[in-house]
């Protein structure tokens, strides 16, 4: 275990030991934000003698409260001081509703779709009943989403003013049948109820410090509910940089970490201006690049004494054909030349449509004999068939009405059955006010209920 403030330097000293008020910690890249979070916590636990049940650590990623995690159970270990909550904010909101699970009006028991049922059977069902293709009806769930994030549905008249209300209802009643919540409305779920419900609402903890990492990146939804918590009496610690808010695509607003002082008083402005990590050219670069911004907070950020002064090289080819071989020769002279491993060289892509950029890199590299593997979704193999499957059966056997379960195991392999008979089950579920599930048991013990098609499936 080392001491909260060993080896911290002066400014993320103070930083960490923050005390009587919101605060806004603006921290440039590589200067020791996550350390001075990880700090933080362990002043607040062994000197300020703070329970770890009162503070909650809110990451942007899984990654990243997986670091966080690890750290403080690293550095607490030996203690006797339980490690304090660490999550990402929609892990947050999920385990805040199954608490409070009486006080929403989501399907019970709470089921959260995941990426395959909400590709394989909600979008392929929703397509079928508004009577559109599969590219439309993803886009009015990506509207839907947009809605919850940007806060939009709270507006007067939403759902007269959606592009589309024949999906609306459609979604809310499929949902109803089939019993299941998106993961994209956690935390606007979360966000109402705290609205509604305030203090009434048995909040883990709850949290008196909520430590909030990379803030630019939240959205207007996440933001309201850190305003929330606010209002029940937690202190905010904000840390990020507004230079580094790169989630637009889920509508971050930076704007959050550049008010904040505005919208939280009193608070404090804390800053990290030492890098730790950047050559002195790289650090200049990105600054160049962030300058670019007119609304951005100015901020100094210098390297670490002693830091090299490193190498900036920008590159321009004519297709993604040319720059698949300039990555490759890089490559090549970087290992034969420069003595540098292939697993310390990665290669980063901004978007990968339908894999035009990585094969053609994958594809050079391989011809010069240069080893290379791709990240990919950990998640991956429960997509295919068996493994489905088996998840399937293993949901079946904690919650035996579990409707996607069931819908999903009933597709799979050669069972024989196709639209025409789920679209049978489903219009029995809509008909008799039922569940998806209740509606396989009642024609398990009626198999008139339906059509002569429909037996035939159940035959099988």
């Amino acid at each position: 275990m080392e001491k909260w403030d060993e080896h911290l330097t002066s400014e993320q000293r103070k930083a960490a030991s923050h005390k009587g008020s919101h605060a806004r910690l603006l921290a440039g890249p590589g200067t020791g934000k996550t350390l001075t979070m990880t700090r933080r916590i362990l002043w607040l636990t062994t000197t300020q003698g703070v329970s770890p049940s009162q503070i909650l650590a809110l990451t942007f990623t899984r990654a990243a409260a997986s670091e966080l995690r690890r750290n403080l159970r690293y550095n607490l270990e030996g203690t006797g001081i339980d490690l304090p909550r660490v999550s990402t904010l929609h892990s947050f909101a999920l385990r805040q509703i199954l608490r409070n699970a009486s006080l929403t009006k989501l399907p019970q028991p709470l089921r959260i779709a995941d990426d395959y049922e909400e590709r394989q059977i909600i979008i392929e069902e929703l397509s079928d009943l508004i009577g559109e293709n599969v590219r439309k009806t993803q886009n009015l769930l990506n509207e839907l989403s947009s809605d919850w994030q940007k806060l939009t549905a709270d507006t007067p008249d939403w759902e007269r003013r959606f592009p589309n209300p024949q999906f609306l209802g459609a979604w809310e009643e499929h949902r109803e049948v089939y019993g299941y919540t998106l993961r994209a409305e956690l935390v606007y779920q979360l966000k109402r109820a705290l609205e509604e419900q305030g203090e009434s609402l048995d909040l883990e903890g709850p949290p008196k410090y909520v430590l909030i990492d990379e803030y630019q990146d939240l959205n207007p939804c996440d933001l309201s509910v850190i305003r929330s918590l606010a209002d029940l009496n937690s202190e905010i610690y904000s840390a990020g940089d507004d230079d580094q808010s790169i989630y637009s695509f889920r509508f971050a607003n930076p704007d959050g970490i550049r008010r904040f002082t505005d919208d939280y008083t009193p608070s404090a402005d804390l800053k990290l201006e030492i890098c730790q990590r950047c050559p002195k050219e790289i650090l200049n670069y990105g600054l160049f690049v962030a300058r670019q911004d007119p609304r951005r907070i100015d901020k100094p950020i210098e390297p670490k004494d002693k830091a090299e002064q490193g190498e900036v090289h920008v590159l321009r080819f004519p297709n993604q054909i040319k720059e698949a071989e300039g990555v490759a020769i890089l490559c090549h002279w970087l290992i034969k030349s420069q003595n540098i491993l292939p697993e310390e060289i990665l290669i980063l892509l901004r978007t990968d449509r339908n894999n035009q950029f990585s094969d053609p890199i994958r594809e050079a590299l391989t011809k010069k004999s240069i080893p290379v593997g791709a990240v990919s979704n950990p998640l991956e193999p429960l997509n295919h068939e068996q493994a489905r499957e088996m998840l399937c059966l293993m949901r079946l056997t904690v919650q035996r009405a579990d409707n996607l379960a069931w819908r999903t195991i009933l597709s799979l392999g050669n069972s024989g059955i196709g639209k025409k008979a789920f679209s049978e089950l489903y219009e029995l579920s809509r008909k008799n006010g039922i569940i998806f599930s209740e509606t396989l048991q009642q024609v398990k013990e009626s198999p008139n209920l339906l059509s002569e098609m429909g037996i035939e499936f159940l035959k099988r």
